[in-house]
């Protein structure tokens, strides 16, 4: 008599999971799509070992024997962050790693302007302290000051602002486009940066220009109309005190919408430049996926400058106690403390090499976040990692994959 189902008796069952009647189904290939943790989870091996899931070089998955937790798949990380929903941990991580990933490029970008940076600011402020020794003459109550050498100082100042500025902006460009560069695992050479940079630096001066004119006009009007309702009021009813606190009171929700403006224009640079908008339309997609994520965006942001500024301090720290010991060493209150103003030039080149791209990696890959949560960017970004290495086109030119 054979052995195995009867076909009389349809409800025999021979084992689990095998259907009435019927054949036990093939167990799952290895490294297949298996059932819930099993061996060969979706996206690995056995014990680790690398799945179809994913290109070669994909993050391997360590849950249950090989898959990742519960044997979901494991997400490809072929660069700086995993490709999926990242956390604050990952974004940060991220924005550190990718220094590591391409130092030459963002090293070397970041330390040209940061150098230019200081040596501007500490060569008007030599300008000011000469000016101030020699120029400005105190004889008993009175104070004599030359207007025309003031009106110079003060456009020598604004130009050395509209440089610094200018360069820090070529610097957010060329970051944005490496680190964007870097999430797909490719490495940006400063020559490919800033040819890709290049051409995008005045849709992202008109837009920088046009969120600055927005926010210091919408400030000021609300705080004159603060101050204005504020005075009015308290004529009224006589009481001073009432339009103090209205024009307080204005004055702090005018801030507050500043916030929330600036937050929800976080990331418009990195839509400048990866996504090629124009300015207006940067700062619309920027507010569109901000939206609704306003909270945890903010506390990135504001975590991001409490680590960007405890850093900068830090290494400004020895400079600045060293520069304060040369202003102590100076034989004539008379003379300028070029040693001091050459220390505190030395320690903020260092200070903005390293911290620059920090807070530049921690915008990109929120808003690299954020477009993977709302948008399954993702799956996009994993195709053009998954393609050619360098990401070149048919035509030579440098395919991106935002």
């Amino acid at each position: 008599m054979t052995e195995g189902p009867n076909p009389g008796h349809p409800n025999e069952q021979v084992g689990p999971g095998v259907p009435p009647g019927g054949a036990a189904p093939p167990p799952p290939p290895y490294g297949g799509y298996g059932t819930y943790g099993s061996y060969g989870a979706y996206g690995g091996g056995a014990y680790g070992g690398q799945g179809a899931y994913g290109p070669p070089g994909a993050e391997r998955g360590y849950g249950a024997y090989g898959g990742g937790p519960y044997g979901r798949p494991s997400a490809p990380k072929p660069g700086l962050v995993p490709l999926r929903p990242l956390t604050l941990g990952e974004i940060l991580d991220g924005a550190f790693t990718a220094i590591r990933w391409n130092p030459k490029t963002i090293l070397a970008s970041s330390a040209v302007v940061a150098t230019v940076s200081a040596v501007l600011v500490a060569l008007v402020s030599y300008v000011v302290q000469r000016w101030a020794l020699t120029s400005v003459h105190v004889s008993g109550s009175s104070t004599t000051i030359n207007t025309a050498e003031v009106v110079a100082l003060v456009a020598v100042g604004g130009i050395t602002a509209i440089v610094v500025a200018f360069a820090n902006l070529i610097l957010t460009g060329l970051l944005t486009v490496t680190v964007g560069q870097g999430v797909v695992g490719r490495k940006a050479t400063l020559a490919s940066a800033w040819q890709a940079t290049r051409p995008r630096l005045w849709q992202l001066i008109a837009m920088l220009l046009l969120a600055t004119v927005f926010l210091a006009g919408g400030w000021l009007l609300a705080v004159g109309l603060s101050v204005l309702v504020g005075v009015l009021l308290g004529e009224g009813a006589h009481l001073p005190a009432v339009g103090i606190l209205v024009g307080v009171v204005c004055g702090l929700t005018a801030w507050v919408f500043a916030a929330i403006v600036l937050v929800r224009w976080s990331v418009a640079i990195p839509v400048v430049m990866l996504e090629r908008s124009g300015p207006l339309k940067s700062l619309g997609r920027s507010w569109r996926l901000v939206r609704r994520s306003s909270w945890r965006v903010f506390g990135m942001l504001l975590v991001t400058e409490l680590v960007v500024g405890i850093a900068a301090e830090l290494i400004n720290a020895p400079f600045a106690a060293a520069s304060g010991g040369f202003s102590a060493l100076t034989s004539h209150a008379q003379q300028v403390n070029v040693g001091g103003l050459f220390l505190t030039a030395v320690g903020q080149i260092i200070a903005s090499t390293l911290t620059a791209p920090l807070l530049a990696g921690v915008i990109v890959l929120l808003y690299a976040d954020l477009r993977m949560r709302r948008e399954g960017l993702d799956i996009t970004l994993q195709a053009a990692a998954a393609g050619t290495p360098d990401g070149a086109r048919p035509d030579g030119q440098t395919a991106s994959p935002w």
